[in-house]
């Protein structure tokens, strides 16, 4: 059973940190997110046609994994502890707020 993990960055950068921001967000936290233990692959999306009033998602980052055990095994894992200064030097960029959703990815086959 595959999952994904997605971060919502809801608000905007602040006043002269947009570039800044979306350098860091595609590059660094991306190349750090992709070496965690149990993490299969992650990558930013960063919206381009918004439809019926959608919420003030600025990016979204998603992080997929194998199965339930390999995301546990990121969540807990020393590695993500200390890419944490980095998320908090991103947020200090930001107006806004970071929440997350796990999602089980469906099979296909309508089980």
């Amino acid at each position: 059973m595959s999952l994904i993990r997605s971060a919502y960055w809801l608000g905007k950068p602040k006043p002269g940190e947009y570039d800044r921001f979306c350098l860091a967000m595609d590059s660094d936290l991306i190349a750090c997110l992709r070496s965690l233990p149990g993490v299969r692959s992650a990558r930013v999306l960063w919206p381009q046609r918004l439809e019926d009033n959608p919420p003030d998602i600025f990016c979204q980052v998603l992080v997929e994994f194998d199965d339930r055990a390999g995301m546990e095994r990121m969540l807990a894992s020393p590695e993500r502890s200390a890419m944490r200064e980095r998320v908090l030097e991103l947020a200090g960029r930001f107006e806004g707020r970071l929440a997350h959703i796990d999602f089980q990815v469906g099979n296909g086959k309508g089980e």
